[in-house]
């Protein structure tokens, strides 16, 4: 690799490094265990998040006559992750709370 990252030279040389930087940073810090993620079974590509992302924004979020403001979109967004995620109740009982304490300026 030391080799590789030798023969590039100016921004491919930086890139590299930086590259190389963050995948070690990765390994040693545990989070390319792929072992234990095809053991637990979980999927290891991207295809899945792809999907969701044209599911949930790309489908729901998008088409004809929608039209959404950045702050509601953003919690419509979150909606089908807290529920995937089984924290619904949590996160709801999180909105009631904060209209509860509403500051007026």
């Amino acid at each position: 690799m030391d080799e590789f990252i030798a023969s590039a030279v100016g921004e491919h040389s930086k890139t590299l490094v930086k590259e190389r930087d963050y995948l070690l940073r990765a390994y040693w810090e545990e989070r390319l265990n792929y072992a234990e993620v095809l053991a637990r079974k979980l999927p290891i590509g991207s295809g899945a998040m792809e999907r969701l992302i044209r599911q949930v924004v790309n489908l729901r979020m998008k088409g004809n006559s929608r039209f959404w403001l950045k702050e509601n979109a953003e919690i419509m967004l979150h909606l089908p992750c807290q529920w995937i995620a089984g924290s619904w109740h949590n996160f709801c009982n999180s909105i009631f709370t904060s209209f509860m304490h509403l500051q007026t300026v």
